[in-house]
This record gives C-alpha cells, structure tokens and sequence, in this order.
C-alpha cells in the first residue's frame, strides 16, 4: 500500500498518546490489573482493561469509550482457552455474548438489546 494511505493512522495513533498501568499486582509480583490511559492528568480516559491470573495469563481484556464499556470483551480459562465473548454499546450489554466449555465449544448465547437480555440459546441441546 501507499504511505499516503498510512498517513492518516499515523496521525491518529501518535496524537493518541495512550500509557499503560499497573493498577495491582498479585502476591507473587505479577500484575493482576493493568490500564490503558489516553490523556494526561484530570483529563485522562481509561480506554482499555486487562485482568490477569496469578500465573501471568489473561483472565480478561475489554475496551471502554466515554468510561463505560464499549465492543468487544474477551475473557478467557486459566489456559487460554474463551470462557466469554460479551459486547458492549455505551456501557450497555449488547449483540451476542457467547459463553464457552473448557474445550472451546460455544455452549450458550445471550442475546441483548441496549442492556436486556433478549434471548438465551443453548446450544448445548442443539
């Protein structure tokens, strides 16, 4: 691709300046909860969370707009295998959450809209 077609992420991503935290850590040293911060001082925003199990693997990832949920949250088995997928609109449940088995099979969707659950499918008796 073009650099002239870059050019406006690269704008985007370094008028951005995003720090990441370390808001707590485990006993062992290893951090349980880390944040993503755009902005400086009273103006800052958290943008994204990170949780982790003790042993150092992601227990979850989510993003945040406006300080609220928003997209795609992710949690995950001590092994790395998806435990849920959940969506978010403006701090609000919404879309599809998937929930999954140790083995990595979706066993149940949760259906919302704007915050309700809708409808619940479980896909363990399909």
């Amino acid at each position: 691709m073009r650099l002239s077609l870059f050019l406006p992420l690269l704008v985007l991503f370094s008028s951005c300046s995003v720090k990441k935290f370390t808001a707590s850590s485990h006993p062992n040293g290893k951090p349980e909860v880390v944040v993503y911060m755009k902005g400086d001082g009273e103006e800052a925003e958290k943008v994204m969370e990170k949780v982790f199990y003790p042993s150092g693997r992601l227990e979850y990832v989510g993003r945040f707009e406006n300080g609220v949920e928003h997209g795609e949250w992710i949690y995950y088995y001590e092994d790395g295998t998806k435990k849920f997928v959940e969506n978010w609109e403006n701090g609000l449940e919404h879309g599809i959450h998937y929930d999954y088995s140790p083995d990595g099979q979706v066993y149940r969707e949760l259906h919302y809209e704007k915050g309700k659950l809708v409808k619940e499918v479980d896909r363990s008796k399909l």
